[in-house]
């Protein structure tokens, strides 16, 4: 997933590198977020707590959904920075991305 952000980041010109940053900063929480909960549902297992495994199935789910939908608005929205200017581009977004 750095990966793919990294290469939209430098498809952007330099005053829209935040742009993707932003992203990574987002999808880095979220990872910060499972490891957390997973410490979270470790130490309950030691404790004797069994974790429902639909819900732990849902939840990881989840969150990699959220990653991917980050990615996939992020990729739309380079595709309209790349296409600024361009009257005959459909764009992504109907309200544009310049401010």
């Amino acid at each position: 997933m750095d990966k793919q952000i990294k290469e939209l980041q430098d498809q952007l010109k330099t005053e829209h590198k935040e742009i993707a940053k932003y992203t990574q900063h987002v999808v880095e929480a979220i990872d910060k977020l499972v490891d957390e909960h997973r410490r979270i549902v470790a130490s309950n297992s030691l404790a004797g707590i069994n974790p429902d495994g639909e819900k732990e199935y849902t939840f990881y789910t989840s969150m990699s959904e959220v990653k991917r939908v980050l990615i996939v608005e992020l990729q739309k929205t380079v595709e309209d920075f790349k296409h600024l200017g361009d009257k005959h581009y459909v764009k992504n977004y109907p309200d544009g991305v310049k401010k």
